[in-house]
């Protein structure tokens, strides 16, 4: 009975062994940011062995699963894709991802595209993030739950934490998207032109009059160049 018994144990303990080499996970984690130290909220970390994909937070900083030598890709719009490799077998690898910035105006690219530099970024974010933007919202708990329904162990609660996160992602998304629109059209570039503005002094009169969505949506370009230079005047008025 004894030698019996003692089998059953070595056989449970090489059933453990076995398996937590099996299923043993490394979670490689780091922050994200650009050559000028600019960290890149909501980049695309892909783990091209399992599949799993997660998305940096706003400070920059990610984390996904992986076993040893899977391939880790990270994209963001705008930069060149980098690809880390996980070399642990467990624990935690930390690794920070400097992306670089790809060049965007490629000769004999822009001049016959069909879409402007903001439409082309704007696509490109799109398929990026079409993954999650394309999910429906999902109820959150509390809603329509009734009192004492045992909330806690209900499938709801269980996802809100997830489901929370997802929407603020589609908020934030839309955010960024009116912030792009505005800055493609309200460029440094441009505001020096009918300003002559430079340095400090543009910096200061373009945050100081950052425009709205809507209208940068519906002036004509002409009607822009005039909005500039009454903002301008008006802004000179004022500090003088």
């Amino acid at each position: 009975m004894k030698v019996f018994l003692r089998i059953i144990a070595l056989g449970c303990i090489f059933s453990m062994v076995f398996a937590s080499g099996v299923s043993a996970q490394v979670t490689v984690t780091g922050m994200i940011s650009d050559s000028n130290n600019l960290v890149l909220p909501y980049a695309t970390i892909s783990n091209l062995n399992n599949g799993k994909r997660s998305l940096s937070d706003q400070g920059g900083y990610y984390k996904i699963t992986g076993n040893r030598n899977d391939r880790i890709v990270i994209t963001f719009v705008g930069y060149v894709p980098d690809t880390l490799i996980v070399t642990q077998s467990t624990g935690t690898q930390t690794s920070n991802v400097v992306l670089i910035a790809a060049g965007k105006f490629l000769k004999g690219v822009e001049i016959t595209s069909q879409y402007t530099p903001y439409q082309k970024d704007s696509i490109e974010r799109r398929n990026q993030y079409g993954y999650i933007l394309d999910q429906p919202n999902k109820p959150l708990a509390g809603g329509n739950t009734p009192q004492g329904a045992g909330i806690v162990i209900s499938p709801i609660t269980r996802f809100s934490k997830k489901e929370k996160q997802k929407r603020q992602f589609k908020e934030n998304y839309e955010k960024m998207e009116k912030e792009k629109f505005i800055d493609s059209r309200f460029t440094p570039l441009l505001v020096n032109k009918v300003t002559g503005l430079t340095g400090d002094s543009l910096h200061l009169f373009m945050r100081d009059n950052y425009p709205d969505y809507n209208t940068m949506r519906t002036i004509a370009n002409n009607d822009l160049l005039y909005w500039i230079t009454d903002k301008y005047k008006a802004w000179k008025a004022k500090k003088n």
